[in-house]
């Protein structure tokens, strides 16, 4: 049965309750009626069978007893005409009506030949109003002196008939009047049995951004509606969470560009104020270049993340080496490492399968921050390997590692485990970009730091070279 889905539960609840019902109800009273009819048909040929018998066994006892051939004709039709049900016809030998009912209607030509068996069939009878409809069956008499009479006989059943036909009828009268109060007993029962249902949809309701804490597991509720209560909880969790990192985010990132903002329009204002000399006018300039490149720096990596979270950040892979791409950035940082006197090494060689500039964006935010962690005279080692999770690629540092209580929030944007230490060149992205960049890729990021020993910041990435030979 196709039903279109606006149509709400409860009707669709009440209307397969009124088929189902619908169907037992008639294949029921269908069943029932055809039982009455088939029983009372039973009666009647009974009837007729037991008749014929009788009416042989008193024909052939008079026959033997009377002198006179015809008195026994006389006599067996006194002893039925009264019966106002049955009707008969007696045939002589030579095939004249030697006599028959007055409430006989069957003509002769519609009996069917007599048989030693008993034999019947239906006869219907219309005149005008009048509908009536008999059994009629025919046989022989073998009387004294071997003679051959027929007999034939109808049985009026019209009254059974109506009585059956008014046990249909009434049948499906009671049967629709059921249906109707099936039906509306379904609908109570399914307002009834949806109600808690109803009592979730406003409880969702009233759910808004100032109550996203709110929990409807915690109710009573039917098991049917316990995995959707969870499941709604799960998504609210999701929800909460993404509204707080969504709100922390706000806030930052107004934080963040605050500050630069602020910082160019006081050194604007400032040397605007009155005449200045060249030489400070040159200071305001590189303060506010200074300034901008850092909002341009945070507006940069804002775009990036914001078009990789609405999957609109294309990935271009390639077929990389880890080896060439550690050369790479060791190269690029190599001075930087030097006036920092840390040692920069590497080792391990992959061939893999990723962006090239997304991935070299990702370990240099890795080994950028690093830098920046590890004292002078700290070592750097840069390492891949693979293993049956994958592929992984480590920047290792012996710097001042990190507090356990920061490990789990590294990732998020704008978080900086040491606020004091943050400086200008520092958005506070760089990790939450490497975490970008290892999901477009279908890989994660992790660390593991020991404070006053270093840490190891591994970008992992699924092993697509290997499983593409398979």
């Amino acid at each position: 049965m196709l039903i279109p889905r606006n149509v709400p539960i409860t009707l669709r609840l009440t209307l397969f309750f009124s088929v189902a019902m619908a169907v037992v109800l008639y294949s029921v009273s269908g069943l029932l009626y055809q039982t009455l009819r088939d029983q009372l048909n039973t009666k009647d040929v009974n009837e007729l069978r037991s008749t014929l018998q009788f009416q042989q066994e008193i024909a052939t006892t008079i026959s033997e007893r009377q002198g006179p051939q015809e008195q026994w004709q006389k006599e067996l039709f006194e002893f039925i005409a009264e019966q106002d049900r049955l009707s008969l016809r007696i045939i002589s030998p030579e095939g004249k009506i030697w006599s028959q009912s007055k409430n006989m209607r069957v003509p002769v030509a519609d009996y069917p030949a007599p048989t030693a068996n008993f034999n019947y069939s239906s006869w219907k009878h219309h005149d005008g109003e009048l509908h009536e409809k008999y059994l009629i069956t025919a046989t022989t008499f073998t009387l004294k002196g071997h003679e051959q009479w027929s007999v034939q006989a109808a049985l009026n059943v019209s009254r059974n008939n109506e009585i059956i036909e008014n046990y249909w009828a009434r049948m499906q009268i009671a049967a629709a009047l059921a249906i109707l109060v099936f039906a509306a007993g379904g609908y109570w029962l399914a307002r009834r049995g949806l109600r808690p249902l109803r009592v979730m949809s406003q409880q969702i309701e009233q759910i808004n951004v100032e109550e996203l804490h709110t929990r409807l597991a915690s109710e009573r509720w039917p098991s049917e509606l316990i995995i959707l209560a969870r499941s709604f909880d799960n998504m609210l969790t999701r929800l909460e969470a993404s509204f707080d990192q969504l709100t922390r985010f706000s806030s930052d990132l107004a934080h963040e560009l605050r500050g630069p903002i602020n910082n160019l329009i006081s050194a604007a204002s400032v040397t605007l104020n009155q005449q200045r000399a060249n030489a400070e006018y040159q200071e305001t300039l590189e303060a506010i270049v200074e300034e901008g490149e850092r909002l341009s720096r945070t507006i940069s990596s804002m775009l990036f993340l914001a078009r990789a979270d609405n999957s609109r950040e294309p990935l271009k892979k390639e077929t990389l080496n880890s080896e060439v791409e550690f050369r790479r950035l060791i190269s690029f940082y190599g001075i930087l490492a030097e006036e920092k006197n840390i040692t920069l090494t590497q080792r391990g060689t992959l061939t893999f399968s990723a962006d090239p500039l997304h991935f070299q964006r990702a370990l240099a935010n890795l080994l950028a921050n690093a830098l920046h962690y590890t004292p002078a005279g700290g070592h750097i080692s840069l390492q891949s390997q693979r293993d049956n999770h994958g592929l992984h690629f480590s920047v290792i540092d012996d710097g001042e590692g990190i507090a356990p209580e920061h490990l789990p929030h590294l990732f998020e944007r704008f978080y900086r485990a040491d606020e004091s230490r943050s400086s200008n060149e520092n958005t506070g992205l760089g990790l939450a970009i490497v975490k970008t960049i290892a999901e477009l890729h279908g890989g994660k990021v992790s660390v593991k730091s020991t404070p006053g020993k270093g840490s190891t910041f591994t970008l992992s990435l699924p092993d697509t070279l290997s499983l593409s030979k398979l």
